[in-house]
């Protein structure tokens, strides 16, 4: 009896350790078939996630400032969980297709805006203190484009992005996720 009542406290610390709450997939919706769209539907696409994830961005830093001003006693233990879980959920339904997508990899007039997708979503994940997601779209970024002068020389608007050059913008994601 003691042996539960011991386990069942060190799964509890556990739970609490590794973060408030979790995200309940049970509800999530099925991930768009991406195979069956031509590629003019796929930069409809494409637009559509980059302006969703520039709006995750925004609502993330908004998060910060409000937090940064609210008194810590204020705050609930796992604020902002819900924000994070719907950050992940939007990525891994919505970006990561389009990301994973080979054609829309391939194809020249996709392959900018899918290395944009990429790019934005691990933002999105590193300003939600995501940073393990964030690392590993990183690493697939730079997997998919680190040969290709096209896309990391390519210049980008800086007020939608953040930075001026695709390869700006993964050189400062890189510091801030692998700097102590």
């Amino acid at each position: 009896m003691r042996k539960i009542g011991l386990f069942l406290v060190l799964a509890v610390l556990v739970l609490a350790l590794s973060g408030c709450c979790s995200c309940n997939r049970a509800d999530w919706p099925k991930a768009p078939v991406l195979g069956h769209m031509s590629i003019p539907q796929k930069k409809i696409y494409l637009e559509n996630v980059q302006e969703n994830l520039r709006v995750f961005r925004l609502t993330a830093g908004e998060l910060a400032v409000h937090q940064r001003m609210t008194p810590e006693e204020a705050q609930k233990p796992c604020a902002g969980q819900g924000f994070r879980c719907e950050v992940l959920k939007y990525i891994e339904l919505y970006a990561m297709p389009i990301i994973n997508d080979t054609e829309a990899l391939e194809n020249v007039e996709t392959r900018l805006e899918v290395a944009k997708v990429n790019l934005l979503s691990a933002y999105v994940f590193e300003e939600t203190g995501q940073d393990n997601r964030a690392r590993k779209l990183l690493k697939l970024f730079k997997k998919h484009y680190k040969n290709d002068a096209s896309i990391q020389n390519a210049v980008v608007d800086p007020a939608e992005m953040g930075f001026s050059r695709l390869a700006e913008g993964a050189a400062t994601l890189e510091a801030k996720l692998f700097t102590p």
